[in-house]
């Protein structure tokens, strides 16, 4: 798709990630892959110093509506101008662990400064850098949108659309002479957050969709407050 030509700017204090805590967002996945519909939940915890990983971040706590799917943390912390995520975490009681094989982490998952005309590259490794693991080359690009998007949450205008290429390579992917390739496009709508989520096949055929369907940001509090 090409570039939606954008000459507006984003108003002082806009969000397009907003991490404020007991901040609420819940999806409906549709999963072709998996063959199923379920529900992710995510809820701010707030700001914490996590031992096992060494690292100041926000907590975010997830939860699945499917069976044994239970609640995972995610940390998102600033690093060189983008927001990264670690993930594939756990609680040991109320202590966030880190899995046998190390961190998952996603480096440049989003850049804090969200606006139309960007473009980055990172890798991921889902299974840290163990032995055998594959890993996901991506390549972002970001545009406004001039549409507005429509998900069970409400409609949604003035959203910054991001679309990724991702190549799986390595691990079971090795020698193979066309590694999978799927596109992604996220949409973050201000001051809410992502609000849909579409993967595609190099086919063009769907594979996943996440839509927001309630949600509810908490304002940032102010400094003395």
């Amino acid at each position: 798709m090409s570039a939606c030509r954008w000459k507006g700017a984003i108003p002082p204090g806009t969000s397009y990630f907003p991490l404020s805590p007991d901040s609420v967002w819940t999806y409906q996945i549709m999963s072709r892959s998996q063959a199923t519909i379920f529900q992710v939940t995510d809820r701010v915890v707030g700001i914490k110093y996590v031992p096992a990983l060494k690292v100041t971040g926000s907590v975010v706590d997830e939860s699945y509506s499917l069976s044994r799917g239970g609640t995972r943390p995610l940390i998102y912390y600033a690093k060189n101008g983008y927001l990264a995520r670690l993930s594939a975490l756990g609680y040991d009681e109320e202590k966030i662990e880190a899995p046998a094989w190390g961190r998952s982490e996603e480096a440049q998952f989003l850049p804090i400064a969200l606006v139309p005309h960007l473009k980055w590259s990172n890798v991921i490794f889902p299974y840290g850098h163990m032995a055998g693991s594959f890993d996901v080359n991506q390549t972002h690009r970001t545009f406004y949108e001039p549409k507005v998007i429509s998900v069970p949450a409400g409609n949604f205008s003035s959203c910054i659309r991001i679309e990724t290429d991702a190549i799986y390579e390595g691990g079971n992917y090795s020698g193979s002479n066309r590694p999978p390739k799927l596109c992604y496009m996220d949409w973050y709508a201000p001051n809410v957050g992502l609000v849909r989520t579409v993967a595609l096949e190099a086919n063009g055929s769907e594979l996943e969709r996440v839509e927001l369907i309630h949600y509810k940001v908490q304002q940032p509090k102010q400094a003395g407050n």
